[in-house]
């Protein structure tokens, strides 16, 4: 992957956050009256874990890593390189456990209220992986 492709990937990242936190904004009953809002957001979401975890398999291949079995593994990955730390890591990791019980259907049982806030929580970590792996492409990606 070019570091081009790379940063437009980061650039839809940004783009994915600032949508999910325009639909994180309204009030949880507001969110949860409209179907439209929630699936909208949990898309979001998703894509924003799959891209991230795109982006670091590539960085770990290229930096002679094999490819990671998971997404949480793919951000565990990325922190034994040193270019995330141990906060961030745990917040990321976190993000793929809530993306795989989306997908996945693993005893959601519709619990909006826990996606609702999980994402919320989960805004600042990726605006965080956003700058640092934004440095990270820039400065050793060719």
């Amino acid at each position: 992957m070019s570091k081009e492709v790379l940063l437009k990937k980061l650039d839809q990242i940004q783009e994915l956050i600032s949508e999910l936190e325009e639909l994180l904004s309204k009030p949880f009953d507001e969110f949860t009256s409209s179907f439209i809002y929630v699936r909208a957001a949990e898309r979001n979401f998703q894509l924003v874990v799959d891209m991230a975890s795109d982006i670091n398999t590539h960085i770990l291949v290229a930096n002679g890593k094999r490819t990671p079995d998971s997404y949480k593994q793919s951000f565990s990955d990325l922190g034994k390189l040193n270019l995330l730390y141990r906060e961030l890591i745990r917040k990321l990791v976190n993000t793929a456990k809530l993306r795989n019980v989306l997908v996945h259907e693993y005893d959601f049982e519709e619990d909006y209220e826990k996606f609702y806030t999980s994402a919320k929580e989960s805004i600042p970590a990726y605006k965080e992986y956003i700058r640092m792996m934004y440095k990270y492409v820039k400065e050793n990606i060719t």
